[in-house]
């Protein structure tokens, strides 16, 4: 019995290990691996440790870039005004155009008038100096060829006038309503002096407007008016009252659509106007000037007074100063006022300066 036993036991243990030796068998980790495994998992590993390098190198290529490019965007805020009178209304005497070549320059655009229907040459045609008209479309590229700084003028390089209301040493005359020779609306940002006529079909060009009456009393009244000022307040005709205006009968009434400007006089002297270069300067002053209104008025003179001027519209943004160099005559057909201007400056290829072109619409 006792045999019987033993042999009942040693079979049970075989039958056991027989049965759960394929069970270890498949729960044990294979720990060999194949050498073409091994060797495309460690080409993987260095694909992605490139790959990850190729990724810091790209993030630091790229903020090298914005930091260049948030240097050239500082480089471009520090842009020199415009001196529209200067820039627009006065060239070289004697250029034409095969000095362009020369000039360094070649601004796309139309040569800027208050009134392109009045043009006194054909295309191509030579005025009394000599010039070349670069209003013509084929001779527009030419524009920066004859352009005037305050630099010329100083260097006695020889300077003409498009119109009778500018003068060569870089100011432009702005008659009262009654003058028969200067038009009373003045254009800031193109440095455009328009009469009634000129004006009436550009009204959106219109920032101010020179008016001189003794309708007030014992002493003249100068003021210096906002379209929309005088197109809407119902007594702003008395400021036109004199030789040429006898009723609330004004040009400006009758306009659709008219600037909302606004003016204030500021605390400049002539040689801190002059001083006055790029855009910080100006705007600066025009912060800094007084209450700005629809109108200043005077009963004395405005010589010498410098005056900051804004226009803030939807299509039209504008900030300039405008400097009475003299004032001429009182209320009657022979007053006006000599004025300089200076505007903010617009700079399209980053160079700081202020490109003319972009003022001619």
């Amino acid at each position: 019995m006792k045999s019987m036993t033993l042999i009942r036991t040693v079979c049970l243990v075989l039958t056991i290990l027989f049965f759960t030796q394929p069970v270890f068998s498949q729960n044990q980790p294979t720990t060999k691996t194949s050498k073409p495994v091994k060797a495309s998992e460690d080409l993987n590993r260095k694909s992605e440790e490139l790959n990850r390098n190729s990724d810091a190198i790209n993030q630091q290529t790229q903020q090298t870039s914005a930091n260049m490019q948030a240097t050239a965007n500082n480089v471009k805020a520090i842009i020199k005004v415009f001196e529209p009178i200067l820039r627009l209304r006065l060239k070289k005497q004697g250029t034409t155009a095969s000095d362009e070549g020369n000039s360094g320059q070649n601004d796309q655009a139309t040569w800027p008038t208050e009134n392109t229907d009045q043009q006194p040459q054909h295309e191509g045609e030579q005025d009394q100096s000599g010039s070349v008209d670069y209003t013509s479309e084929g001779n527009s590229q030419n524009m920066g060829s004859q352009e005037v700084y305050a630099e010329d003028i100083l260097a006695g390089i020889p300077i003409v006038a498009t119109e009778a209301a500018y003068n060569t040493d870089g100011t432009a005359n702005l008659g009262n309503q009654n003058n028969q020779k200067y038009g009373c609306y003045l254009d800031i940002k193109q440095g455009g002096i328009l009469d009634e006529v000129d004006a009436s079909s550009q009204t959106r060009a219109v920032d101010i407007i020179f008016t001189a009456t003794d309708y007030y009393g014992s002493a003249p009244m100068y003021a210096l008016l906002t379209p929309s000022y005088v197109k809407n307040d119902n007594f702003s005709n008395y400021f036109f009252r004199g030789p040429k205006y006898k009723d609330a009968n004004i040009p400006v009434k009758q306009w659709e659509k008219v600037n909302e400007s606004e003016i204030a006089l500021t605390s400049l002297t002539p040689e801190k106007f002059e001083k006055i270069k790029d855009n910080s300067q100006l705007m600066a002053v025009v912060k800094q000037a007084g209450t700005f209104k629809d109108k200043f008025e005077s009963r004395t003179k405005l010589d010498g007074k410098i005056l900051a001027i804004k226009t803030e519209m939807g299509d039209r943004t504008a900030y300039g100063l405008i400097y009475i160099v003299s004032h001429y005559g009182t209320t009657g057909e022979n007053g006006y006022l000599k004025i300089k201007l200076k505007v903010t400056g617009f700079d399209a290829n980053g160079d700081g300066n202020a490109d003319s072109y972009l003022y001619s619409n």
